[in-house]
C-alpha cells in the first residue's frame, strides 16, 4: 500500500514516521524547497542570526504524546522564568516555573493563582492530553471529573468562558493579573472577552507549570531535522507542490502535481489548511455541504512578523523582562482588548500587543558573541493599507515604550507580513499560522466539520491532518497521528488495535529496523 501525504510540517513528518514503521510506502510532497512548514530556522537578518521563522516555544510538544513517544533526543532549554509581562509604570508580572515565586511576583492577587493552581497542578497533564485527544475523549474527560469532583463544573464554566471573565474571577477583579493572563490568550489571536479565550489562557500557563514552555537548542530546525531522520522509512519530495487530488471510481487514487507529473498513491493524508484542500478536490469529491465548509473555512487574524539582529540585550525598564524568555508587550487589559478588536476589524492596531521571544539570552547558539537575537509579531488582519515599514515602526514603538533605547541596539531587522507568510507557504491562507480562527464555531467537533472530527472524511482513502484539525495549531502531532490511525483502522482493524497497544506502552512497531530509537 502506498500512502502520499500532502505537506512535511510537524504534522505530516509525524504521520510519515507512524506509517514506515507499519512498513507502508510513504511519500511526503512539499511545496517548499526543504521539510519543515511553520517549524523551521533561518538566519533572516545577518550571519550567525538564528531565527525561528513561525514556531519558537512549544509547550504542546512537551505535554504530546504523539511527540513524546517519539524520543527524538533534542537539547531543550527549558527556563526558569517563562514570561513577563510590563507595565508602562516600569512593574511586571512574571511567570515563573515555580508557582510560589509566580504568586510572589502577582502581590495581592498572588494568592488567587496559587489557589487555582493547588486545584488544577495535579491534573495539568491528563487535563492537556484530554485537549489534544481525538474527540471525543471519554476516559480522559471521566477520569479529569473524578479527580475535579464537585471542582469540575465550576472550571469548566470558567474555561468556556472569556480570558477576561476567568481573570478578573480567579483574581478577585485584579485587572493588571488578568492582562498578564489575557497575554496568553492572545497567542491564539482571541481577543481577551471571546468565548473559550479563558481556556486557552489557562492552559497554556498552567502547562508552564507542569512542563514549562521548552524551545530547542539551535532553533526550531532543530526539530524538524529531527523529525527527517526518524522517518528516513519514508520519502520526502520537495519542490513538489499538489495541484490536485485524482479521484476514480469513487476513492482517491493519487495526486496531480503543479508540473503535471501524477503521482499514484492508495491513500492520501492532507495536512494542508481546509481552504486548500477544497481548492485541490475535484467537484463532487465531498458531499456538497461539506465541501462548502472547508471552502468557506475563516482565517483569524495573523501574525506580522518581526526578527531582530541586536547588539545586546533589550533594555527593558521593568527588571522581570531582563530574564524572560518570553515578553508579552500590550500594556493594561483595555490595550490588549482594543489591540484585537481593531486587528479583527481590519484596521492594523496603533499599539499592537506583542509577543516576544529572547531564545538568545538563554541559548548562546542563537547569535554571535555579546549580540542577541530577537522575535517579535503582533497580529494584525491579514489585508491592510499600511506598508510593511509603517507595521513595523508600530512594532517598534511599542518596543521603545517598555524598553528605550531599544532602537539604538538594532544591527539588521527583517519583516514579514501575513501576505508574505501565504506566499512562501499557501497552506498558511492569509498568513494565519493556526490553520483557521479559534472562534467557537471552529472548535472541536467544529474543526473542521463533525464528519472530519476523526481525520477521515467521506472520500474513500482521504485523510486529514494539519491545524485546520482537532486540536488546531501548535507543535504537538496529534492530528498527524490520528489520521494514521485512522487509515490503519480503515485497512486492519487488528494492526490498529496492535498501533494502539504500542502507543499506550510508549513505543512505534519495530518492523523497521532504521526507525527504532
Amino acid at each position: 500500500m502506498r500512502v502520499l501525504v500532502v505537506g512535511a510540517g510537524h504534522n505530516g513528518l509525524v504521520a510519515a514516521i507512524h506509517l514506515a514503521a507499519h512498513g507502508l510506502e510513504v511519500t511526503v510532497l512539499e511545496h517548499a524547497p526543504r521539510p519543515g512548514g511553520a517549524a523551521t530556522s533561518v538566519e533572516a537578518t545577518l550571519p550567525g542570526f538564528v531565527h525561528d521563522h513561525c514556531a519558537a516555544f512549544v509547550p504542546m510538544t512537551a505535554v504530546s504524546p504523539a511527540m513524546r513517544e517519539l524520543e527524538l533526543g533534542i537539547a531543550w532549554v527549558n527556563p526558569a522564568m517563562v514570561l513577563a509581562h510590563p507595565f508602562d509604570d516600569g512593574s511586571a508580572i512574571a511567570l515563573h516555573r515555580d508557582v510560589a515565586a509566580t504568586a510572589r511576583s502577582l502581590g495581592e492577587a498572588g494568592a488567587g493563582w496559587a489557589a487555582a493552581m493547588d486545584r488544577l497542578l495535579p491534573v495539568a497533564t491528563p487535563l492537556a492530553e484530554a485537549v489534544l485527544s481525538r474527540l471525543p475523549p471519554v476516559r480522559r474527560s471521566a477520569r479529569l471529573a473524578l479527580a475535579l469532583r464537585r471542582d469540575g463544573l465550576e472550571w469548566a464554566r470558567r474555561l468556556a468562558g472569556s480570558v477576561e471573565a476567568l481573570g478578573l474571577d480567579v483574581f478577585d477583579g485584579d485587572r493588571r493579573a488578568t492582562a498578564w493572563l489575557a497575554g496568553s490568550a492572545q497567542h491564539s489571536g482571541l481577543p481577551p472577552t471571546a468565548t473559550m479565550s479563558g481556556a486557552f489562557g489557562m492552559l497554556l500557563q498552567l502547562v508552564e507549570h507542569s512542563h514549562g514552555w521548552p524551545f530547542p537548542r539551535g532553533g526550531m530546525q532543530t526539530l524538524t531535522d529531527a523529525l527527517v531522520e526518524r522517518a528516513q522509512g519514508a520519502e520526502i519530495r520537495c519542490d513538489a507542490p499538489v495541484e490536485a487530488i485524482v479521484v476514480r471510481g469513487g476513492r482517491v487514487s493519487g495526486v496531480r502535481l503543479v508540473n503535471g507529473e501524477d503521482v499514484p498513491g492508495d491513500a492520501v493524508i492532507s495536512t494542508v489548511n481546509a481552504r486548500v484542500l477544497a481548492r485541490v478536490l475535484p467537484a463532487g469529491a465531498l458531499p456538497g455541504r461539506l465541501h462548502r465548509r472547508l471552502h468557506i473555512w475563516r482565517s483569524g487574524t495573523a501574525p506580522f512578523k518581526v526578527d531582530y539582529a541586536l547588539s545586546g540585550p533589550v533594555p527593558w525598564a521593568a527588571a522581570e523582562p531582563r530574564e524572560a524568555a518570553v515578553v508579552h508587550v500590550g500594556g493594561e487589559l483595555e490595550e490588549l482588548s482594543q489591540a484585537a478588536d481593531e486587528a479583527r476589524r481590519g484596521v492594523v492596531p496603533e499599539r499592537p500587543a506583542l509577543v516576544v521571544g529572547q531564545q538568545s539570552l538563554h541559548d548562546r547558539t542563537r547569535a554571535p558573541d555579546g549580540r542577541h537575537s530577537l522575535y517579535v509579531y503582533g497580529h494584525v488582519p491579514a489585508r491592510h493599507d499600511l506598508t510593511d515599514e509603517q507595521v513595523a515602526a508600530r512594532v517598534e514603538d511599542q518596543l521603545e515604550r517598555f524598553a528605550p533605547g531599544f532602537r539604538a541596539l538594532v544591527l539588521a531587522r527583517a519583516t514579514r507580513s501575513p501576505a508574505q507568510t501565504e506566499r512562501e507557504n499557501p497552506s498558511l491562507v492569509d498568513g494565519d499560522l493556526a490553520g483557521g480562527s479559534y472562534e467557537l464555531d471552529q472548535q472541536l467537533v467544529f474543526r473542521p466539520a463533525p464528519e472530519l472530527a476523526r481525520y477521515r472524511t467521506p472520500l474513500r482513502g482521504l485523510y486529514m491532518a494539519g491545524a485546520s484539525t482537532h486540536p488546531g495549531g501548535a507543535v504537538h502531532g496529534m492530528s498527524g497521528r490520528g489520521a494514521v490511525t485512522a487509515l490503519l483502522r480503515d485497512r486492519r482493524p487488528a494492526e490498529a488495535v496492535m498501533y494502539g497497544e504500542c502507543r499506550r506502552r510508549r513505543s512505534l512497531p519495530r518492523q523497521r529496523s532504521a526507525l527504532t530509537p
